[in-house]
This record gives structure tokens, C-alpha cells and sequence, in this order.
């Protein structure tokens, strides 16, 4: 026989609003990044006239950490006629302003005509922040000696949901060789995220039944135990949450880590959601198996 183990618990704590040690009734300072972003130099500036590289694969979706401190690199597509007509590398970091897009790319015939001009009939990168069929960001490109090289940012307000499979952005790269042929298209899709919400954390999870099985000796933790970590906002203050703002977090932690997060910030942030987002996951609890999970408004 199994008898029934409550593995999850809820704890609501009571927050009430605070305000940042910035003064006044204001906006808070900046936040701090997240992640601290690679340098564009982390790629030899001369790559781009370097030898070709390889070949991506047009069917699979890359992942980018957006708490990673490191940059997330991936190849494009090559051209129909292979690497030594167009070959491209996609490097994307996280930096305080959102994810920083840059662009190396080889290419034995460069076009790239006027700005916002039509694709179809020059060399140009287009990114969709929420998948392709959105708003389209155009990267600047410059030409080298035989390619070209390009950076973009794409602000924290150009994403869309941040945990779990995130916001997959859609890079399209568009190849124009000399001859009067339209552009061949390729793309590189991106989902961005900050990780696993504590709803899916949860969900993963579940309550189990254990009729007669061994009982675990390790004792529940308390409510003060599962409060104490974020029982005030000084874990968060770089983040800038403003004054007039609220953040409602869910924390779904096990075996003293956090297993899922997931901020909300009213009105919209996603800025502060993330860096929010990113040090609830450094925070660390008493050793437990079960699952708890601890909301926090403030």
C-alpha cells in the first residue's frame, strides 16, 4: 500500500511595496546586465575574409541562454551553390540593453545596395524579434574584402516570453549575386530564453502517492526557512525596479535550488524581469526532496 506525500507546498508571502535606496519617488538607478557581455572582438575582426565556414542546418532551432555570460554562436545556411558562394556565423550576447546580434559572414559577390531598400535585390540581414511574420529589424552591414561583417541590438522590449522556450527570433540572410537573379533566402531561427518557469518546474513535478513505501527522514522545511531568501528586495536592488512598479515572483525550488522562475513586472519590463529572473536562480534554500514553491510580491 502507498500513502499520500504532498510534495509541493505554496507559500505566499505578504510583501508590500518597497522603495529602492535611490531616494524620492523616482526611477531607480540602471540594472545591471544580467549576464556581462563577451566582447565583439571575441571573434577576430578579420574572419569575415577568412576562410569560409561551415554549413548550418535549416531545420534546427539554436538556444540562447539570456543569463549566459557567454556568447551563443551559430553557422548560417550556406548558398545553394555552397560555402564558397555565401557562408555566414551568428554570434548573439546578452547585454544590459537586450541581446546584441553580430554578424561575420564570407560571400564571393557582395551587394549591398541602399539601406531598407528591397532584399530581393541585394546582400542584407533582417531579424524578426518574434518569429518570422513580425516587426523586422534591419542589420546594418559593412563590407570587407570578401564578405561582410554586421551588429545589431535587439532591445529587451522587442522580446516577447522569456522562460521556457522563450522568443525565437528569426534571423533571414539574403544573398544577392550579380546577373539579374533575385536573393536566395536562408534563415537561422534563435529561441532565446532565460530558462524553465516555476509553472513548468512545477508541472515536471507533480504530487505523487506512495502507499507503504519508505518515508523520507528529512523534516519539511518551515515557512521562515522558505521566506528567508526572499523576504526583502535587497537580493534584486540592482535591477532597478522603479518605485512605481510591482514584481510578483514564483520560485519552484528542490533540493535547495531553484528548479523554475518566473518574474512578472507590472507595468511591463522585461528588462527587470530578466536580471529579477537571473538572481532568483542564484538564490539557495535548505537541502529538501520535495518541492516547494515560494511566491514573493513586492
Amino acid at each position: 500500500m502507498r500513502t499520500l506525500r504532498a510534495l509541493a507546498r505554496t507559500l505566499l508571502l505578504a510583501g508590500t511595496p518597497f522603495a529602492l535606496a535611490c531616494g524620492g519617488g523616482g526611477e531607480a538607478p540602471p540594472a545591471q546586465s544580467p549576464a556581462s557581455p563577451s566582447p565583439a572582438s571575441s571573434i577576430p575582426s578579420g574572419e569575415a575574409n577568412a576562410a569560409v565556414h561551415k554549413c548550418g542546418d535549416a531545420d534546427k532551432i539554436q538556444t540562447h541562454d539570456l543569463n549566459s555570460t557567454t556568447a551563443t554562436q551559430a553557422f548560417v545556411p550556406c548558398a545553394k551553390a555552397g560555402q564558397s558562394d555565401y557562408s555566414g556565423l551568428i554570434q548573439l550576447e546578452t547585454i544590459p540593453e537586450g541581446v546584441h546580434i553580430i554578424i561575420h559572414a564570407t560571400d564571393d559577390q557582395v551587394d549591398l545596395g541602399m539601406l531598407g531598400a528591397d532584399v530581393k535585390q541585394r546582400d542584407a540581414v533582417i531579424v524578426y524579434p518574434r518569429g518570422k511574420g513580425s516587426k523586422a529589424i534591419e542589420v546594418p552591414l559593412m563590407k570587407g574584402g570578401s564578405g561582410y561583417t554586421g551588429d545589431k541590438i535587439v532591445l529587451w522590449e522587442d522580446l516577447d516570453k522569456l522562460t521556457d522556450e522563450g522568443t525565437k527570433l528569426d534571423i533571414a540572410v539574403f544573398d544577392h549575386d550579380k546577373g539579374g537573379e533575385a536573393s536566395e533566402e536562408m534563415h537561422v531561427s534563435v529561441a532565446v530564453s532565460t530558462g524553465k518557469s516555476c509553472e513548468k518546474a512545477q508541472d515536471e513535478n507533480p504530487q505523487t502517492i506512495d502507499m507503504g513505501g519508505a518515508k523520507s527522514t528529512a523534516p519539511d522545511l518551515s515557512d521562515t526557512q522558505l521566506g528567508a531568501p526572499v523576504k526583502d528586495s535587497s537580493w534584486f536592488s540592482s535591477c532597478g525596479l522603479a518605485n512605481s512598479s510591482n514584481a510578483d515572483i514564483c520560485v519552484a525550488v528542490k533540493h535547495g535550488k531553484p528548479l523554475g522562475v518566473s518574474v512578472a513586472v507590472t507595468p511591463s519590463n522585461n528588462r527587470v524581469a530578466a536580471c529579477i529572473d537571473h538572481q532568483a536562480r542564484r538564490l539557495h534554500w535548505p537541502d529538501s526532496d520535495k518541492l516547494d514553491v515560494v511566491h514573493q510580491k513586492f
